[in-house]
């Protein structure tokens, strides 16, 4: 082969090589913009799932979402930033990333500033329906302890407990998935049920006194003196009498 010959093919290589090169470009441009855009896509398909459980909230007792919220104030300004950018990548392509007015960089930002403000908004409305939904079931402490203290109905006091272990178990989890929430509504009405069944009277201080008192006797030991008259009338009324008994205290 003369040296002619060779400096052509030698040419023709580095043209073919520096045509990989460039398509090569083309292609890197065309993946780094697609995985920009899915990222943008992906943040508000998170956020419209989230709007869409939101909404269902108010089915099961929750409020409405407000249309007016600033959360969903300048929505407009996406979809400016969104045209920007097709025009650019309709005129530039690939190129489009080196543009002096990056369009793609505005897009990305507008929509992580606004994503966020979903994302708070969807969280807040969240705790406000736990909240609201506590104050259904919830009962005092000791109004639970006397269930099974005073009441002698451990099987409620048990129940009651393991589900409202598992509401904050579900909730502590929660990330705005559909079965999620129908699992926590199962729980909540559960937990109103058995609330229901309990006896919510707040007892005189003095029998408070006594049950407190009978109930730690392997701490302190209850004498008569706490079975004063209002003591004994409350425990008559309510046929206990016949749950304690007098032992000398020797």
């Amino acid at each position: 082969m003369s040296f002619k010959s060779k400096l052509s093919q030698l040419n023709l290589e580095i043209d073919t090589h520096a045509s990989l090169s460039q398509n090569r470009s083309v292609v890197d441009g065309y993946s780094t913009i697609a995985n920009r855009l899915n990222k943008v896509a992906n943040a508000l398909t998170e956020e419209a799932n989230k709007k869409h459980l939101v909404e269902q909230l108010a089915q099961h007792g929750g409020r409405l979402i407000d249309p007016e919220n600033k959360a969903f104030a300048d929505i407009d300004k996406l979809f400016e930033l969104l045209a920007n950018y097709q025009v650019s990548w309709e005129e530039l392509k690939e190129k489009s990333l080196q543009e002096d007015n990056n369009f793609l960089y505005q897009l990305e930002y507008g929509v992580k500033h606004k994503a966020k403000e979903f994302s708070e908004f969807h969280d807040q409305s969240w705790q406000e329906w736990v909240m609201l939904k506590r104050k259904d079931f919830v009962v005092p402490e000791l109004i639970l302890e006397n269930q099974r203290d005073v009441y002698d109905d451990d099987a409620l006091y048990k129940n009651y407990k393991l589900a409202l272990e598992s509401f904050s178990r579900e909730v502590d989890g929660f990330n705005f998935k559909p079965d999620q929430l129908n699992q926590i509504c199962r729980l909540v009405a559960k937990l109103i049920e058995l609330r229901s069944q309990m006896n919510t009277d707040n007892l005189p201080e003095s029998v408070q006194k006594f049950f407190n008192s009978v109930n730690n006797y392997k701490f302190s030991r209850p004498t008569l003196d706490l079975l004063t008259e209002e003591v004994f009338i409350w425990l008559k009324e309510n046929n206990m009498l016949s749950k304690f008994m007098v032992t000398p205290n020797v």
